[in-house]
């Protein structure tokens, strides 16, 4: 019989997975505690919530909402990483860990995702974190289509600033 801390902790696992547009299991042993915390604060920057769960409840939670083959993934220590708002953040947090930690580190390290309702191996992790974020595409969205618009401008300005030059050198020439 489940006691009544599990059924807590279950639903609030629902609520979690069901809130989450990409969810990032992740293996953390061998992170020290300071390492963690920092690992901890860099996802709390980002608007990600990481926690350490129990595989059972979080495997029975997952099923319920229809996500298949992570049984795999729920074997030993796992920690998971939801990214609600933003389903690359999580990616891209992991990777500037692991950037500033240096290339001996290789902790945490991501066991499986479930992106967008779909759940995908680790593979695609590497192709989730070099991913720009959503400012940045906007931002370069926004540049794209102020091109065209910067360029037919300055075409339309040229013939007055030619005639405003032809005119000056005019005006120095008769001076």
């Amino acid at each position: 019989m489940p006691n009544q801390q599990n059924i807590n902790s279950l639903d609030s696992i629902r609520e979690k997975i069901s809130n989450a547009s990409a969810i990032y299991f992740t293996d953390y042993v061998g992170l020290t505690v300071e390492e963690t915390n920092a690992l901890r604060s860099q996802f709390h920057e980002a608007s990600v919530e990481y926690r350490v769960l129990k595989n059972t409840l979080v495997n029975i939670a997952v099923k319920e909402q229809g996500f298949e083959g992570l049984e795999e993934v729920l074997k030993g220590p796992t920690a998971l990483a939801f990214g609600a708002e933003d389903p690359t953040a999580p990616a891209r947090v992991i990777k500037e860990f692991l950037k500033k930690e240096g290339k001996a580190k290789e902790k945490p390290a991501v066991k499986g995702l479930v992106f967008e309702g779909k759940v995908l191996d680790a593979s695609f992790y590497e192709k989730l974190a070099n991913l720009p974020s959503k400012e940045e595409l906007l931002a370069k969205l926004l540049g794209d289509l102020m091109s065209p618009m910067q360029n037919t401008l300055s075409v339309l300005q040229a013939p007055m600033r030619n005639l405003v030059g032809v005119l000056t050198s005019l005006k120095e020439t008769k001076n």
